[in-house]
Parts: structure tokens; C-alpha cells; sequence
């Protein structure tokens, strides 16, 4: 897949997690020099920061935000108590409520990873075991905007045997991005090893689709065992589009086969496509998002945005 640039130097600064609202409009999850943490909205015509309000700093909170869009208006779950919809016309978030929390296990905490849905129930990855960042654990959040009401379903997690290169039967595989679409669950998983994946590489990656209950109904992508290969750390982090499209997949190391480039899964043909980024976006340019035409990437050096859309051929 070819790529051409509509706009280019659009700073938004370090970027946590990212949303699109509509084609031509994203929001980004960042933190402002304080550290404190902020949204910073990017559409063509526009741009704005929006200050979330929080007290503490980013890397101080047991729970930190997680990004949706419902009916092309801006969400945040603040915890398992409350969630918040963003008003433009009011210019500020209205807090709802979250019943039924007695679903959710005891402890309950969330890092970063938006949620995507084509209905009123979003899927919602968490952390249950206190064990570092990562998530291993999916709630399921039915939110109904017109009466401004909100309760937790029920959650899951994968079983241990849900792939055969999962080797640690004491944790469950990771739930690193989520998707619900026609009832089913699409779901990545970066692993399930606890050690660092930076010291020693990622054990394995896969991508599936499941019944709401976590049963694998198919598998789509499995790396298989990374380590039996041979010395060379291996890795990569997957992250699902606003479109529903594709699955964004970007390697952790510049050295193995994949020698840093980022590709994609795409939904529709279960193809991994290769990417050709215009010129001049630097050496890592990084598809975050993808909503119509539009692939948002990010500039890591420049802590900038392009926005790009798919080269027609001639």
C-alpha cells in the first residue's frame, strides 16, 4: 500500500492513545509539560487542546483514560465508576455513571487502550493481578447516550491454552487492543511472558476473532514460538483501527525480518500489506489511526502528525 501526503507538521506532542471521531477529526491522549494529562483535537480545519482536568500527573493514577467514540462524539472511561462524553457546544465533558461495578473483579485498573465498537457495547481492556502495565483482562460496557446511562455486562479472559506458544499457565495471555464487531470479538495479544520484552523479545504474537465469551471462532494471524527461532529478539505490537479495517502492526526491533517497518493486517482480505510512506516523514513514521480515507501517522522524533490517504494508481 502506496501512501500520499494531504498534511504534514501538525505538533500534538507525546502521544499515549489515539481516536478518530469522524473521517477528518482524531483525538489524541497526551500530557502536557507538566505532565499533566490533556486531549489534543486535530481535524483539517481545526485544532485544540483540551485539559482534562486530572489532579496527578499521567504516570501517578491507577486508572488512566481510556478513548472511545460513540455516534461521532468523544468518550473517556475515567474508572469503573464513571465515564465521560465530550459536549462541543458546551465546550466541556458531562460525567455519567457507571452501574453494576459488584460485575467487575476487585481490582480493576485501566492503561490507555482505546476502545472500538460498531454498536452501544464497548469492549474494554484492563489489568487484574497488579503484575506491571499489561492488560489481560476485557470487560464488556453498554452505554446508552440518550439517557445518559452506563453498566458493566461482564468480563472475560483468555484461556492459557488459547495458544499453543503461551507458556506461563499461571497468567493469561495479554489483551493488548480490541475490537467488537457483528457480535464477535477481534482481539491481539503481544504475548504472555512477565519479563521485559525489551531485554528479551516478545514470546509470541497472535491475532483472533472470538464469541463474546472468548471462545476462538479463528485465528487469523499466529507468529508461533518467537524464542525457538533462533537469538534474535523478536516482537511486534498490533492496534486496531477506528474503521474497523485494519489492524496496525508495528515491530518492537529493527533488526529481525520485519527491519523496523511498520504493516498492516487488513480485515477484509486477511492480508499483512506492506506500507510505502511519502517522503520526508522521517525514519519510523507510525500509523496510529485509520478512519476513511485517512491513515494518521506519527512523526516520533518531531512528536508530530501527518495525515495521509492511499495513493490511487494511475
Amino acid at each position: 500500500m502506496k501512501l500520499e501526503l494531504i498534511q504534514k507538521d501538525i505538533f500534538v506532542g507525546p502521544i499515549l492513545s489515539a481516536i478518530c471521531i469522524d473521517e477528518y477529526t482524531s483525538a489524541f491522549l497526551s500530557y502536557s509539560e507538566d505532565h499533566k494529562y490533556q486531549i489534543v483535537y486535530v481535524s483539517k480545519d481545526k485544532y485544540k487542546t483540551i485539559d482534562l482536568g486530572y489532579s496527578e500527573k499521567y504516570y501517578q493514577l491507577e486508572n488512566s483514560p481510556v478513548l472511545f467514540c460513540v455516534n461521532h462524539q468523544l468518550g473517556i472511561i475515567k474508572d469503573k465508576n464513571e465515564l465521560l462524553l465530550y459536549s462541543h457546544e458546551k465546550n466541556r465533558f458531562a460525567p455519567i455513571k457507571i452501574d453494576k461495578t459488584e460485575t467487575l473483579p476487585q481490582r480493576f485498573n485501566l492503561y490507555w487502550k482505546n476502545s472500538i465498537s460498531d454498536c452501544s457495547v464497548f469492549p474494554i481492556c484492563f489489568n487484574s493481578d497488579g503484575m506491571g502495565h499489561d492488560t489481560r483482562y476485557l470487560a464488556l460496557l453498554d452505554l446508552d447516550v440518550i439517557n445518559h446511562q452506563a453498566y458493566w455486562k461482564s468480563w472475560i479472559t483468555l484461556e492459557a491454552q488459547t495458544f499453543s506458544s503461551h507458556k506461563d499457565k499461571q497468567y493469561p495471555p495479554k489483551i493488548d487492543t480490541v475490537m467488537l464487531q457483528d457480535n464477535e470479538l477481534y482481539i491481539f495479544s503481544a504475548g504472555g511472558q512477565l519479563v521485559s520484552i525489551n531485554k528479551w523479545g516478545m514470546d509470541y504474537y497472535a491475532f483472533i476473532k472470538t464469541d463474546l465469551m472468548g471462545k476462538v471462532v479463528e485465528t487469523l494471524i499466529d507468529s508461533g514460538d518467537l524464542h525457538s527461532i533462533d537469538q534474535k529478539k523478536r516482537g511486534v505490537n498490533g492496534l486496531l483501527s477506528s474503521s474497523q479495517k485494519y489492524l496496525m502492526l508495528t515491530p518492537v526491533f529493527q533488526n529481525d525480518e520485519w527491519k523496523g517497518k511498520q504493516k498492516i493486517f487488513s480485515l477484509a482480505t486477511n492480508e499483512i500489506l506492506d506500507i510505502t510512506f511519502p517522503r520526508g516523514l522521517g525514519k519510523y513514521p507510525q500509523i496510529i489511526q485509520h478512519s476513511g480515507d485517512i491513515f494518521w501517522v506519527y512523526l516520533r522524533e518531531a512528536q508530530s502528525l501527518a495525515m495521509c490517504k492511499e495513493k490511487t494508481p494511475l
